[in-house]
């Protein structure tokens, strides 16, 4: 036996694809923290093989027979609740049941490698490679079924007014546990609310679009993308990822605009950015540090609360990863605290 396998993360692969499971198990394989416990073929096997080999994390296919991804996922977090990992093609329909796995209480999303993604493979194992370690540090207590509506996208939703200088901005990031987050804030606010969010995720652009989708089909205000320079509107959710490099601007009559920088370097982080750029506003701004790793919008939310914006951060033991919001806390940079459900009506009076 390793010697070192006490201290490895056990992970189960579970893919109906024999070339996939190999290649999944290959990429984790490789890594010194990672140990693949075993592979299963479906979900039933899946179900067998984790009373016998008790993974700590279990990356989990979204479509396959016998027992597809959501139902196995189920029975996971009824039964053993180990941290679970989708994988996923991201087609319309499969992104679809993917984010649907987060309400049943997935930690996350991953694409399949596949080389005709803008990513190079190497890019896209890495990121496996660090969503299956940060899955192993998550508390799978923390993660909820949450119900959500479905009938969102049964009417179309026109464009609204654009914002003006009255339009409160809200910006809210997070990392991982941010899917599930913004699922339990965005599908919970009126077709009343009037003011403007810009959601940033700290994950890859590639998933932003079907996630852009699936929320907005769940939720009674738009859910939009954010393509160069954009004129906000009242009553939108704006959703981007932390690679966009997003800022947002106003001109001299106070009219906000956003503007997507690409690449920036890594200090201040995007949601620190998102934020120092929203202090421009003062009281009209607000900032929410949300669940995910590492410090990124602390340094900004104390900047916009220091010029009157308002600053709220996810109640951590609410949240999937409490690291944000507990360097925000730990620097004084917020307001009150409130958990993830509490935030909707937050927003719907603010």
């Amino acid at each position: 036996m390793d010697p070192h396998e006490n201290n490895r993360i056990r992970v189960l692969v579970v893919d109906d694809s024999a070339l996939m499971s190999r290649q999944i198990a290959g990429i984790l394989g490789d890594d010194d923290h990672i140990h693949v416990v075993g592979r299963a073929k479906d979900g039933q096997e899946a179900l067998d093989m984790i009373e016998i080999l008790k993974p700590d994390v279990i990356t989990l296919d979204v479509e396959m027979p016998r027992m597809n991804g959501i139902t196995t996922l189920k029975h996971i977090m009824v039964r053993y609740a180990t941290p679970t990992v989708m994988i996923s093609a991201l087609t319309t329909e499969g992104a679809r049941t993917t984010f649907d796995a987060l309400k049943f209480g997935a930690i996350d999303v991953i694409a399949k490698p596949s080389r005709r993604e803008d990513q190079s493979l190497e890019a896209q194992k890495a990121e496996i490679v660090a969503k299956v370690r940060r899955a192993a540090a998550i508390r799978t207590g923390r993660s909820r079924y949450v119900r959500v509506p479905s009938s969102g996208s049964a009417t179309v939703k026109g464009p609204g007014k654009p914002a003006d200088r009255s339009t409160r901005l809200i910006g809210m990031g997070a990392g991982t546990g941010g899917y599930y987050g913004l699922l339990r804030v965005v599908p919970a606010l009126r077709k009343t609310f009037a003011n403007t969010i810009i959601a940033m995720l700290l994950v890859a652009n590639k998933y932003i679009e079907p996630f852009i989708g699936y929320l907005d089909w769940h939720s009674a205000i738009p859910v939009r993308g954010i393509r160069g320079v954009t004129i906000p509107e009242k009553g939108t959710c704006y959703v981007c990822s932390g690679e966009d490099g997003l800022i947002i601007e106003k001109n001299r009559d106070g009219i906000p605009r956003f503007k997507v920088m690409g690449q920036c370097t890594a200090n201040p982080g995007p949601i620190d950015r998102l934020f120092l750029s929203l202090s421009a506003f003062g009281q009209r701004a607000a900032g929410i540090v949300m669940t995910g790793p590492g410090s990124d919008g602390a340094g900004g939310a104390a900047v916009l609360r220091g010029v009157g914006g308002t600053v709220l951060a996810q109640d951590i033991n609410n949240c999937l990863d409490p690291q944000m919001p507990l360097a925000a806390l730990e620097i004084d940079a917020v307001d009150g605290v409130l958990a993830d459900y509490e935030i909707p009506d937050f927003l719907m009076k603010l």
